[in-house]
């Protein structure tokens, strides 16, 4: 009597660690550049052979699509909570710094914002890439607008500018913070630099 064969499973068992590929990836872009390091190179860092690499994300581009998706959950997302708290402006201020000080110390190595760095390759990223970058940078402009203009309702600043000029100009120091904080300047030194650009919007 034959003993029949049991039916193969469909399809691949799944043994790739999606959460962990996605942290190496990150830190890997984040640490040394979206640019700077290959498929090749997240593979060996995590263990994963590059089929099944494709498999999951679908190309190259859909692997940084998801690192920054990733990015802006975990790191973003404190940023804009700060801003959206409802908080005074100057008391926001201080949790910023809190905030950039806290990343900074408990980091080895400097590494900057990963968005910043994306944006300044956007042209060298993919559809998708590119795509959740412009998202993002809109999303950002936004609730730094909807914070300037609550603050300015409140009699909290006093400004000239209007509320998309001055989110771009908050966006541009925090930028400004984060390439200090990537030339390993001190928390101190960011921390003066930040409130002296925030100065500008003193009653």
């Amino acid at each position: 009597m034959k003993t029949q064969k049991k039916p193969t499973p469909r399809g691949r068992p799944k043994t790739l660690n999606r959460d962990h590929l996605i942290e190496i990836a990150k830190e890997s872009f984040w640490a040394e550049g979206p640019t700077h390091v290959s498929i090749n190179e997240i593979c060996k860092r995590s263990g994963v052979s590059k089929p099944g690499l494709y498999r999951e994300f679908g190309n190259e581009d859909g692997l940084r699509q998801t690192v920054l998706k990733s990015y802006r959950d975990e790191t973003l997302e404190p940023l804009y909570a700060i801003f959206q708290s409802g908080g005074r402006f100057s008391e926001n201020v201080d949790a910023l710094i809190d905030l950039l000080r806290s990343s900074q110390l408990n980091s080895p190595t400097p590494k900057g914002c990963l968005l910043q760095d994306m944006s300044a390759t956007r042209g060298q990223m993919g559809e998708l890439t590119a795509d959740t970058i412009d998202m993002l940078r809109a999303e950002t402009l936004d609730i730094y607008e909807d914070w300037i203009a609550r603050a300015k309702e409140n009699g909290e600043i006093s400004t000239d500018l209007s509320n998309p000029a001055a989110a771009i100009y908050v966006d541009l120091q925090l930028a400004s913070a984060m390439v200090l904080i990537k030339r390993q300047a001190s928390p101190e030194a960011v921390g003066e630099f930040l409130r002296t650009a925030f100065s500008v919007f003193s009653n």
